[in-house]
């Protein structure tokens, strides 16, 4: 897989301008910063965010509603790794689509799909409080492995309260997001180079006119 990713790699360095392939590089190194920092922070926040003490009085059913938003520090610079993220779907598959291989790829539309739903779940599952059989709420455990746990009630965010399977779903989902992009970029890089071939030989056939 690394030698193939370095083939496809070295085909791009030969075929496109300077200015392009220092642009690459930019987005290639800003890619990178946000995936470790999303990975390292998601992380953090996966093992360690604990629910917030004003929920303690927390009773199910009564839409109690304190002003209050748990955080580590971690999970704001988590969401700011996931708006980066989200900007560098949209204008780098965009350029990615107009300069290097002619058409906008399916990649760009669903990275920027993937991106904007792992903001979405991420606010959806940072919990301010749960609730495990036989437990009060102030005796929940740190992190989101609890979830997963059979004795889990249900779990309360900034807005709304959730069942054990939809906060399980939705965590699974928002963790998956990174690979999932990941793995989409992967195809559309060992993609392109024949997408490209075929439009430049289109072009430089007048036959094909």
């Amino acid at each position: 897989m690394l030698t193939r990713l370095r083939a496809e790699m070295a085909w791009f360095s030969r075929t496109i301008t300077p200015g392009e392939q220092r642009f690459v590089r930019w987005i290639g190194a800003a890619s990178t910063v946000v995936v470790v920092g999303l990975t390292a922070t998601g992380g953090y926040q996966f093992l360690t965010h604990e629910p917030d003490p004003d929920w303690f009085r927390y009773e199910s059913g009564t839409g109690l509603n304190v002003p209050s938003k748990p955080s580590t520090g971690a999970a704001e610079l988590h969401g700011l790794f996931g708006d980066v993220a989200f900007v560098i779907a949209l204008f780098g598959g965009a350029w990615f689509a107009y300069r290097i291989i002619y058409r906008v790829p399916k990649f760009a539309a669903f990275a920027c799909l993937v991106t904007l739903a792992a903001n979405i779940t991420g606010s959806v599952v940072r919990f301010n409080a749960v609730k495990t059989e036989g437990r009060s709420l102030e005796q929940a455990d740190n992190g989101y492995l609890q979830i997963f746990t059979d004795d889990i009630e249900f779990v309360v965010n900034a807005r709304q309260e959730l069942e054990s399977t939809t906060i399980r779903l939705l965590t699974l989902g928002h963790v998956a997001s990174v690979p999932v992009l990941l793995i989409a970029g992967w195809f559309t890089l060992t993609r392109a180079r024949e997408g490209r071939q075929r439009d430049l030989g289109a072009t430089a056939d007048p036959s094909s006119a």
